[in-house]
């Protein structure tokens, strides 16, 4: 269903609750039974009925025989023409009706004389006449009574949204969209007309290659952008294909952001595809180690995807740039086991790839319940617009909003910003509140097996705390074998390479910052951006790779220093570019985003 269509849908279905609310009861039979077939929406049946009526009653100067009421055969008759689709009759029936009879001091009876006016831009948008559906919303909102022309306001500023963006007017339509947006209580505006808005300042910031005006637009409004995963999946596939179309033109921080919108799906798609972005992402930045991060864990949680044969040739082949010889010889084995007719395998053999005489399984995941989360949340203003400023990554003023929620409020609702108060502080990366936080929180099952699994994972970070890194190295490794969700993965990777840092194993730890960075397509923010840091400080207290920043071109180019610099480079202006969602790289790494030798 094209977006505007889906806008067009809400507003006749909102109309026809008007029409049958005030239906006329001084108009003759016919009326009657054309409202009839209207609420049984019999459209053809409907529509032949009030043009009876035009027929038989209003050839002859309705408007002085029956006075402004004859506007609502009109109105309906427009009602039935865009229910078939039939747009330019229908905005013609809305022309007359607000034109030809209009109310006076002296008779008040077209009660849809200005409502006409907003069908007719309805009509012209479904048309793909943007500028003719701005003009008449424009009059529309001009003419209107407050008191008694009622409609959808949700959906009328995001259909204005939609016209502007269609005209290429990126910064009108965005001040729609955030008027409906920030009054989706009040007014109220669906979660699916936001999406909607949203995928067409999507489609129109890629026309205009303006990738810092949808940046700026998701940073001011993430957290209503953030909807209910039922919602979000009508718009899941086309918003793929938009991050997609992002990505192949370039705006990679643009595409990035917009998978962070697109939840999880239940069977494991959108993260397969997000890895596999990522994986696109960090190899034409240069970053290898983080494409073949984002292979091995399509490899490792998701062995039945369709790519499978791909994957595996891709972890071989960046394992031997990499020169990782023994990742090579596995991966190579198990292309080989699992898909012998590939003709991968020929270029393998000619890169003189050996292939182990047995190729041991991966060890087979561990099982969480569901990763569904519990309840619906709380649905108090007070929670929601917590919750609003939680998802919107604003999470000192969330912090403070959900220990409001707590006193007055309900078990239930008490539970849940009890909850988020400790992911607010562990986002924050206040380990000393969130340990408090947590251990004054009850585990209690109303949170779901997502949530409770969360709390779980909280005691990596108290070992992080704590700096049990041999302690926490084992628990942070065993997680990983586990089937969780993306974001939590993420801080696990985090966690695991923090302890391999501290215990000495640099390797392992950027393999560790690596998959922390790609788990869930940046969308932990703070995840992604620690990772990066922490890789680019270890490689920048490497001597080789400081030996290979200074001496430049002369640098051997196929020393471990200098292929550990260039690894760093490429992080670096990765940071710059999409890691980083905006801030800059600090100061004592940013000779890697300028080295000597033309890197």
């Amino acid at each position: 269903m094209k977006l505007h269509a889906l806008l067009i849908y809400l507003f006749v279905a909102w109309s026809l609750g008007v029409t049958a609310r005030g239906e006329n009861e001084g108009l003759e039979g016919w009326v009657a039974k054309a409202q009839v077939a209207m609420d049984a929406n019999r459209w053809e049946d409907a529509l032949d009925l009030n043009k009876r009526v035009v027929s038989r009653y209003g050839q002859e100067n309705p408007l002085r025989e029956y006075g402004a009421q004859f506007g609502a055969v009109y109105f309906r008759k427009g009602l039935c023409e865009m229910k078939l689709k039939r747009w330019d009759e229908a905005m013609r029936s809305f022309e007359i009706c607000y034109r030809d009879f209009p109310n006076d001091k002296a008779d008040q009876g077209n009660h849809y004389q200005k409502l006409a006016l907003l069908k007719w831009g309805e009509s012209a948008m479904a048309k793909e006449a943007w500028e003719l559906a701005i003009q008449q919303f424009a009059k529309f909102t001009d003419e209107r009574d407050r008191q008694r022309d009622v409609f959808p306001q949700g959906v009328f500023y995001i259909s204005l949204a939609v016209c502007h963006y269609k005209l290429g007017h990126i910064s009108e339509g965005n001040e729609n969209l955030e008027i409906a947006i920030r009054n989706q209580a009040d007014f109220p505006t669906p979660d699916s007309g936001i999406i909607a808005g949203f995928q067409a300042l999507v489609e129109t910031a890629l026309v205009h290659k303006d990738e810092q005006a949808l940046l700026d637009f998701i940073g001011k409004n993430r957290g209503g952008l953030i909807i209910q995963q039922e919602e979000m999946q009508k718009f899941s596939t086309v918003l793929l294909k938009l991050a997609g179309d992002a990505l192949a033109g370039g705006m990679q921080r643009a595409a990035v952001a917009i998978y962070q919108v697109i939840p999880d799906a239940d069977d494991g798609t959108t993260e397969r595809i997000k890895l596999a972005a990522m994986a696109l992402i960090h190899e034409k930045s240069g970053h290898l180690r983080g494409a073949f991060a984002a292979y091995r864990q399509l490899e490792r949680y998701f062995p039945r995807d369709s790519g499978r044969e791909v994957n595996l040739y891709h972890l071989v082949r960046i394992a031997v740039i990499l020169r990782e010889e023994k990742l090579a010889q596995l991966y190579a084995g198990r292309l080989l086991a699992e898909f012998p007719g590939s003709v991968r395998l020929g270029e393998i053999r000619e890169a003189e790839i050996d292939f182990p005489e047995t190729t041991p399984a991966a060890l087979p995941l561990k099982q969480e319940a569901a990763l569904a989360g519990g309840l619906t949340l709380p649905q108090t203003p007070e929670f929601a617009a917590a919750i609003d400023l939680y998802q919107g990554r604003n999470y000192r003023e969330a912090a403070l909003a959900f220990s409001k929620v707590q006193r007055g409020a309900d078990e239930v609702a008490a539970t849940f910003a009890k909850f988020y108060g400790t992911e607010c502080l562990r986002k924050l990366g206040d380990l000393e509140g969130l340990a408090k936080a947590v251990e004054a929180l009850e585990k209690n099952p109303v949170l779901g097996a997502a949530r409770l699994r969360q709390l779980k994972i909280n005691a990596l970070w108290e070992a992080v705390r704590m700096k049990k890194w041999s302690l926490l190295a084992p628990q942070a490794s065993d997680w990983l074998d586990h089937k969780i969700p993306s974001d939590q993965r993420a801080q696990a990777a985090l966690c695991h390479g923090l302890a391999l840092e501290n215990l000495g194993h640099r390797a392992g730890a950027l393999d560790a910052y690596s998959m922390a960075m790609t788990a869930d397509a940046g969308a932990s923010e703070e995840i992604a951006r620690q990772a990066a840091l922490h890789a680019l400080r270890l490689h920048h207290a490497d001597p080789d790779v400081q030996a290979a920043l200074a001496g430049g071109a002369a640098t051997k180019q196929d020393s471990p220093g200098f292929l550990h610099l260039k690894e760093a480079v490429a992080l670096a202006r990765l940071f710059e570019s999409t890691l980083g969602a905006g801030t800059a790289l600090p100061q004592e790494f940013r000779g890697f985003l300028n080295p000597h030798g033309g890197l």
